[in-house]
């Protein structure tokens, strides 16, 4: 993490000359990263695709059920469709009796058991699946030999099996919050997900409408809300009509923040001294054609938590970011 960017060291040493009473210099906003936004999307990646195996492997669990059951049931009607062909043919060309007789014998006696049938299907299965082990064994080979780079050279990445635990878990995150956000004097309260992380910036997470979060929800079930339902196409599905790709939104837009702030270009202040609001005014940097008249703006961003007493940690969490 200490190669990727990290910013926290650069801001600690840069707000230490900031002005008294907590107040931000314009002239000390800056611009930085946050490390923890991509640890956050990398685990939720691999979180992500293990579900979607898992889902998909219970559905090719079914699909080889029902494979085999077809299989089952083909012969079974191939077996009943030849022995009647052969005993028309016995009716009708009663004259080849030494031929007709040994074929008709062997179809007879041809086994059909369930267990029998399964071992033939799973066997040849076996066979396709070595046969296509070798050819990618010999593939790689022939790819490790033209590769001569160092690095990962040494990783199995077939054989990768990763489980990460919440991002919200994580060392580079100090404090996690739903609470209701405001922009301007006449905006609407909208339910966001603030994280607060060692990069000392506040990442906000527009939460969907059909979440239905409440302010004061735990932040692991708005941060699951944030992942769409992992649809697997299963044979009913494809009988209705299928699944409709690509989709219009992809399944990471949501983990992308609305709004990162850098909390030491940032005063944090309570509206009074009894309600759960208070403000969060940030220094940013001008862009486009703006740079012509001010290097620096003011953006100011107000909360609301459910309790005075939760808001008041909240902002001594951020105040410490400071």
């Amino acid at each position: 993490m200490e190669f990727s960017g990290s910013s926290s060291k650069i801001l600690k040493a840069r707000s230490k000359g900031a002005q008294a009473g907590n107040n931000p210099d314009p002239n000390l906003a800056i611009e930085c990263s946050d490390v923890w936004i991509d640890e956050m999307r990398y685990r939720m990646a691999v979180a992500f695709l293990s579900s979607t195996w898992e889902k998909c492997s219970a559905e090719l669990s079914k699909l080889f059920s029902a494979l085999k059951n077809a299989e089952c049931n083909r012969r079974n009607r191939v077996k009943e469709l030849l022995i009647k062909a052969i005993q028309r043919q016995e009716r009708l060309w009663l004259g080849l009796p030494s031929t007709i007789q040994p074929v008709l014998k062997d179809l007879i006696e041809w086994p059909m058991e369930r267990k029998i049938v399964e071992e033939d299907v799973q066997t040849s299965i076996r066979a396709r699946a070595q046969s296509i082990l070798k050819e990618e064994t010999e593939h790689k080979k022939a790819s490790e030999t033209k590769s001569k780079s160092n690095g990962l050279s040494g990783i199995d990445q077939n054989e990768g099996n990763f489980e990460l635990s919440s991002p919200l878990v994580s060392n580079l995150m100090t404090n996690a919050k739903v609470i209701e956000k405001r922009s301007g004097l006449i905006g609407a309260w909208k339910v966001t997900l603030g994280v607060v992380t060692s990069d000392n910036f506040l990442q906000l997470f527009e939460l969907p409408s059909n979440s239905k979060m409440q302010p004061g929800s735990a932040p692991e079930v708005a941060f699951q809300n944030l992942i769409p339902p992992v649809i697997v196409p299963t044979l009913e599905i494809m009988r209705a009509g299928g699944v409709k790709f690509p989709c219009t939104k992809h399944w990471f837009d949501n983990l992308i923040p609305s709004e990162s702030i850098a909390l030491p270009n940032s005063m944090v202040s309570f509206k009074d001294d009894k309600m759960p609001i208070f403000e969060i005014s940030e220094t940013v940097l001008t862009s486009g054609a703006s740079k012509m008249f001010t290097k620096t703006l003011n953006r100011k961003i107000m909360f609301r938590a459910v309790t005075r007493q939760e808001a008041e940690d909240f902002v001594n969490t951020l105040k410490g970011a400071e």
